[in-house]
């Protein structure tokens, strides 16, 4: 016999209704919906929340439908999501229709909710949608409130939930947002100051303008930050904002125009052009970065004509990142090459060019070199090379390295005598390879290395070789291995030594410290500021090293090399010791201890002698007056002592006996008993 299945009634109790909402039984929990629908209840709205999510679609939506009549705003959340996300339409639509039937003041809360807890990004914004349409201030309030410092928060800590969700809603968050940059809470000026920023709205820039001057450091930098994002919009009050007495004022102006980029070089040239002789260092900054061909000829007249040394540098500075940049548009090409010579000879560590366009000045000064005679064209090989150094010691980078390699032993070829220089460029290239067999170009790489190893190697046997004649053919195998640089010393993660290493390698670490200090003096008498600056930046490479987790000695090579290169020693020794320098990389500390003591020969430095495992006389502290009292009165202890005792034992009759008056009576006593006394 068939047992006879009951279908929900409104004679069902809560219990048994939760039961069909839960089944797997369509039909059944499909009755039970429509119960709830005729007489909707607060009970069972969680139940019929997690129904929304059910596999079948007429359920989802007599679910949608039931949670309308509820009105209960517990299902905001929910009905949210599939009035935007639900894979079917008509549940998407009649999760929208029961969302619109709720009383917006009471479901206000879980929109906000949404917003700070969702991360699907179609919800947060049907919720902003809403708040923004009802102009929900009370909600904006709300989400304001979260930037409020509290517990672990540090004062300029972000609430990134809450600032999404205020952009989400955008302009009606404006006017809120810029009363709080009065608040004295630091973190709700810094979250507001970026929130503005995010959503760009022109009305947010003067009070953020006005706020610079009372505002602390790390307040300018995110008002800074906020102008930048609000753009072009932003460009004419920071364009006035120069003109301010305030020095660090004008500098921030200056540097938010530089990073709102090209759409602010028409009103950097003008406020430049009408300045004339009195061209400010900020102007001539901003230009350098937002600047491209069109700003070249004015700032190069800067140059010429200011009397200012500060600006004239400042003007040196932003001509190299505009050459860099724009050097193949620039209409004025006379000036632009004519400042390019110039600028060789400045070129120097940390003179505040990047890595990429120190690499790519140094890519011009190579196309130069193939365009001009033979005198030119070493000059430009020359400082196309030092470009290429720089670029590596202001970061390290595969192109830079290889380029320094391939056309620095072009040009050892051209200058050098020695019937060795070809088995020392051979050993550079043969090292260079070991590294192109990790990349994952390395087919292409070798092919190009051997191209390039083939031209060098017939340039040594033809000592007639015409190496301008030929250097085209030379730069163009080293522009097609330029695109498979990209990964090409990607070694494997530096490992930290052993415990029973770390002793030695902090010992080696001291000793090239010392001799480093050593060079430096030598540097200071002879007042050589690069070489100075580059033996600095050594001794924090060193230093870096001395830590057992870093074992990049790259930049270590570039500052030896660079130090190398401006020592007065015969060409001969300057090539032995590249050649030695390229070898820090295999051998590690050890190798840099033995160039360091061949350039203090060279230099005429005395050798820095060894320190003993024991205390070097020089290290000794000589005792001050306490300690010479202190070890006086020690001795007449020890002497009375000695005396007492020899006097106990009949040895040494004492002249006197001792008074007892200022003794302690028990020790008196004992004293008396001894016969001492």
């Amino acid at each position: 016999m068939t047992e006879v299945v009951e279908y929900p009634s409104n004679s069902w109790k809560g219990e048994q209704l939760q039961e069909a909402l839960k089944s797997k039984d369509v039909l059944l929990k499909m009755g039970a919906i429509r119960v709830l629908q005729e007489e909707p209840n607060d009970e069972y709205i969680a139940t019929l929340v997690d129904t929304l999510n059910d596999s079948d679609r007429l359920v989802r939506i007599n679910a949608a439908i039931t949670l309308g009549r509820a009105k209960s705003p517990l299902a905001v959340p929910a009905l949210v999501y599939h009035a935007v996300a639900d894979q079917d339409k008509d549940v998407r639509s009649y999760a929208s229709w029961a969302y619109r039937q709720l009383d917006y003041q009471k479901a206000s809360p879980y929109l906000v909710k949404v917003l700070l807890e969702s991360d699907n990004h179609d919800m947060i914004r049907f919720a902003a949608g809403e708040i923004r349409q009802k102009n929900d201030l009370k909600a904006v309030d709300t989400l304001i409130q979260r930037f409020q410092s509290k517990g672990m928060y540090t004062g300029y800590d972000p609430d990134m939930a809450a600032v999404n969700g205020l952009y989400e809603i955008g302009y009606a968050t404006v006017e809120p947002l810029l009363k709080c940059l009065d608040s004295e809470d630091t973190r709700v000026q810094a979250n507001a100051a970026y929130t503005l920023g995010k959503i760009g709205d022109d009305r947010a820039i003067q009070p953020l303008i006005n706020h610079l001057a009372k505002a602390d450091l790390e307040m300018r930098s995110r008002i800074s930050d906020a102008l930048i994002k609000i753009g072009r919009a932003s460009i004419p009050a920071l364009i006035r904002l120069l003109d301010n007495k305030d020095s660090e004022l004008k500098w921030i102006a200056a540097y938010s125009l530089a990073q709102i980029g090209p759409d602010a070089e028409v009103a950097l040239l003008k406020n430049l052009k009408m300045r004339g002789p009195a061209a400010s260092e900020e102007i001539v900054y901003a230009l350098g970065i937002a600047g491209r061909k069109d700003s070249f000829s004015p700032l190069y007249e800067t140059y010429i004509s200011t009397p200012d040394d500060s600006v004239k540098a400042w003007s040196s500075i932003s001509l190299a990142n505009i050459a860099a940049s724009s050097y193949y548009e620039v209409t004025d090409r006379a000036s632009a090459n004519k400042f390019l010579d110039e600028l060789g000879d400045q070129l120097k560590p940390h003179m505040l060019l990047s890595y990429d366009t120190l690499y790519a000045l140094g890519k011009i000064y190579i196309d130069r070199a193939a365009t001009t005679d033979v005198v030119a064209f070493k000059s430009n090989m020359e400082t196309g090379v030092k470009c290429f150094d720089l670029s590596i010691i202001e970061r390290d980078n595969a192109a830079a390295r290889a380029f320094r390699l391939f056309y620095g032993s072009y040009l050892k070829l051209m200058a050098s005598k020695s019937p060795d220089i070809m088995n020392y460029i051979e050993r550079d290239i043969t090292d260079l390879k070991k590294e192109a067999e990790r990349s994952s170009n390395k087919k292409e790489i070798l092919f190009l290395m051997d191209k390039l190893l083939k031209i060098l190697q017939g340039a040594y046997e033809d000592r007639g070789f015409d190496f301008t004649g030929n250097f085209r053919e030379y730069a163009g195998y080293c522009k097609q291995m330029e695109p498979f640089l990209d990964d090409f010393y990607h070694a494997e993660d530096p490992k930290k030594p052993m415990g029973k290493e770390q002793p030695t390698l902090h010992a080696d670490v001291g000793m090239i410290q010392d001799k480093i200090d050593a060079l430096l003096k030598s540097f200071e008498k002879s007042d050589d500021a690069e070489s100075i600056a580059l033996a600095y930046r050594l001794s924090t490479e060193v230093a870096r090293i001395d830590t057992g987790i870093y074992d990049d000695y790259r930049i270590a090579e570039s500052c030896l090399k660079g130090i190398v290169s401006r020592m007065a020693i015969p060409n001969e020794e300057k090539s032995d010791l590249y050649f030695k320098i390229l070898l820090i990389s295999k051998n590690g500390v050890s190798q840099i201890q033995l160039v360091l003591d061949r350039m203090l020969k060279g230099a005429n430095v005395a050798p820095v002698a060894k320190k003993s495992a024991g205390v070097a006389k020089a290290d000794v502290k000589k005792p001050g007056m306490l300690e010479y009292i202190a070890i006086a009165i020690i001795i007449i202890l020890i002497v009375a002592i000695i005396v007492i005792a020899l006097h106990k034992f009949n040895i040494v009759p004492l002249p006197f006996r001792l008074p007892v008056s200022w003794l302690n009576p028990s020790l008196a006593d004992a004293l008396l008993g001894s016969g001492l006394i």
